[in-house]
């Protein structure tokens, strides 16, 4: 029988943690920390359009005289990423 192995980063920096205590391995300890995520140094800036109600209007139209065109194509001609257009679609917005 195969062993589901799947633990989250919390969980294994928590058994490292009681390795290092139990065997006495400081090591463990500084491999613990380094399981932390470093804070991002510059996120870059947004660059689509902002998903208005008239913009999502508009893709709703673009979409219905284009019905074979991937949502990649027409996020690309209206500046926004494939998320927004599917929130357009689905009349999120």
């Amino acid at each position: 029988m195969k062993k589901n192995n799947k633990r989250s980063i919390p969980k294994i920096r928590m058994r490292l943690r009681e390795l290092a205590d139990k065997h006495g391995i400081p090591e463990l300890y500084d491999l613990a920390n380094e399981t932390y995520r470093n804070p991002p140094i510059k996120r870059a800036s947004n660059q689509s359009a902002r998903l208005t109600s008239s913009l999502a209007a508009e893709i709703r139209a673009y979409v219905t005289r284009n019905p074979n065109l991937h949502q990649r194509a027409v996020a690309e001609r209206f500046n926004v990423n494939p998320g927004r257009v599917s929130e357009a679609l689905n009349e999120l917005v």
